[in-house]
């Protein structure tokens, strides 16, 4: 029979595994962030509806958070308005603690306005046609 002798020790395997986790899972923020961000931008840009408060608008972002907590949000700055940003993280944050059993990765892209699916539904798209592309966006970075 072979003897084997590793030449490293338990704690730097571990130290080793860890660091490889950790570099994957800012990948994989990375990746979402940018989907979000292409999200955000196209919604806000392609979005079908007048704007008279521009409070819609300014509400479409999303939120990440991993483990209970929130560890990014993006909500565009616009010259216009910004008043729907409190709103649309508010909104998101809620829809987070609805689906977020505090384990794990997780992302809600919100229009957060009361309104918006109202909107939505007169035909308007605020932010449907961006969830599409967003989707095959987050798909084709994650293969």
């Amino acid at each position: 029979m072979i003897k084997i002798t590793a030449d490293f020790s338990m704690a730097e395997l571990e130290a080793i595994i860890n660091d490889e986790t950790e570099a994957w899972f800012d990948e994989l923020v990375d990746e979402y962030r940018i989907a979000g961000k292409a999200f955000v931008e196209r919604a806000v840009q392609k979005a079908q509806f007048n704007n008279i408060t521009w409070n819609l608008r300014s509400s479409i972002g999303y939120v990440i958070m991993y483990n209970g907590r929130v560890i990014e949000s993006f909500f565009k700055d616009l010259v216009a308005g910004t008043e729907g940003q409190e709103v649309g993280k508010d909104y998101a944050k809620f829809v987070l603690s609805l689906i977020d059993e505090g384990d794990g990765l997780s992302m809600a892209l919100v229009a957060g306005e009361e309104y918006a699916y109202y909107v939505e539904a007169k035909g308007k798209d605020v932010i449907s046609g961006s969830w599409a592309f967003f989707t095959t966006e987050l798909r084709g970075a994650l293969k």
